[in-house]
């Protein structure tokens, strides 16, 4: 006899099941991410109590995921596979499925990968973002191309999550532009160097400040070994790149009241390399810099990877890379929502508050979110 057993079968029969499955999978994403780690400090981080934590490290113990030594828990060679392993599952119990394919149809991307969780309230969610990245850029790596990075805390997720195995032979990881003369870990540069170590390949780096006046990029374009650089930027073949709120970028670039007033009053709402976008993805303001520009992306270029998160970013996101057809999209449930909410007007109850720090998910939650 065969049996034809869908997801909604399986929660009639058994409710309980999805939110055991993703409190535990919250527990091992944890452990995966900051062992060796304490139940203190896990029930800390959850908000649980410490019996409680107690009993399901017991029961992930026994089923071989953990292990306890000395200075703490840590995930088996089963755990972490199960943590890698168990998304697709997990993204159907929460209806992060559907809401891709949403996103899909609404800002005609290729693909997207949304994330469970809020970014702006765990700092786990942009790794796991970083992780499902770093899969994406792996995947779309050919021999002899042009990796083009830019700066950003997502980007420098990536390069954290990136696996260190051999790229194709014969890839050049750069800068997709200069520096904003901030946090070094989170500058293109750096970002690019980090990128290419992981991948065994070779880097060259672009040593010139983002912002600059006419004058001095015409100067600049003078030199040779500039525009050599400039020339291998431009003949990417992969962008990985973040996405900023234009408000926040503005300020970053130093942007006076005068400045900030009249982006408002355009309507900016995005930034991607010196350029703001209005809620309909059309450029309304630029900062001159060196490198490369979204709209002015040749046909060489064949997969722009863009990395974004958070509420606050809903509408930079959807207008950013909601024009540009290219774009592979991978950011986190909270902005998905968000931007569904914004450009359809749905009100997505809820969201992932069982992936937010304070608690672990408990009886009654509503785990098939659509």
């Amino acid at each position: 006899m065969s049996w034809n057993i869908d997801q909604d079968s399986i929660s009639l029969l058994a409710p309980e099941l999805p939110e055991i499955v993703v409190r535990r999978y919250c527990l091992l994403r944890k452990i995966y991410y900051c062992s060796p780690i304490g139940r203190r400090s896990l029930a800390a981080y959850f908000n649980m109590g410490e019996r409680v934590v107690r009993r399901e490290i017991d029961i992930l113990r026994e089923q071989g995921f953990v292990a306890i030594e000395r200075k703490g828990i840590v995930l088996t060679t089963a755990g972490k596979s199960m943590v890698k392993s168990i998304m697709p599952c997990l993204k159907s119990f929460l209806g992060l499925t559907a809401l891709e394919e949403r996103l899909l149809e609404l800002l005609k991307i290729r693909r997207v990968i949304v994330v469970p969780g809020d970014l702006e309230s765990d700092a786990v969610v942009l790794l796991e973002m970083g992780r499902a990245a770093a899969r994406v850029l792996r995947e779309c790596l050919e021999p002899d191309m042009v990796l083009a990075v830019s700066g950003g805390t997502s980007c420098a997720a990536v390069a954290d999550m990136l696996s260190e195995a051999p790229a194709p032979p014969g890839i050049t990881v750069v800068p997709a532009r200069g520096g904003l003369g901030e946090v070094v870990d989170y500058q293109a540069n750096t970002i690019a160097a980090r990128v290419a170590q992981k991948l065994r390949s070779s880097y060259r780096l672009l040593h010139l400040p983002d912002s600059l006046s006419q004058e001095a990029l015409q100067m600049l374009l003078r030199e040779e070994k500039v525009r050599e650089i400039l020339d291998l930027i431009n003949s990417a073949r992969v962008l990985l790149h973040g996405i900023g709120t234009a408000e926040e970028m503005a300020r970053r670039r130093g942007a006076g009241l005068r400045e900030m007033g009249r982006l408002r009053e355009k309507g900016a709402v995005g930034e991607v390399f010196g350029v703001f976008y209005n809620d309909s993805g059309d450029v309304v303001d630029r900062i001159p810099g060196l490198g490369l520009y979204l709209e002015e992306l040749s046909g060489h270029v064949e997969n722009v990877i863009v990395v974004a998160g958070g509420r606050k970013k809903a509408k930079a996101i959807a207008a950013v890379a909601g024009n540009h057809s290219r774009d592979l999209l991978v950011t986190d449930e909270s902005a998905a929502r968000e931007i569904l909410q914004v450009e359809e007007g749905d009100n997505l109850e809820g969201g992932s508050d069982i992936f937010v720090p304070g608690r672990l998910p408990r009886e009654g939650d509503n785990l098939s979110r659509s």
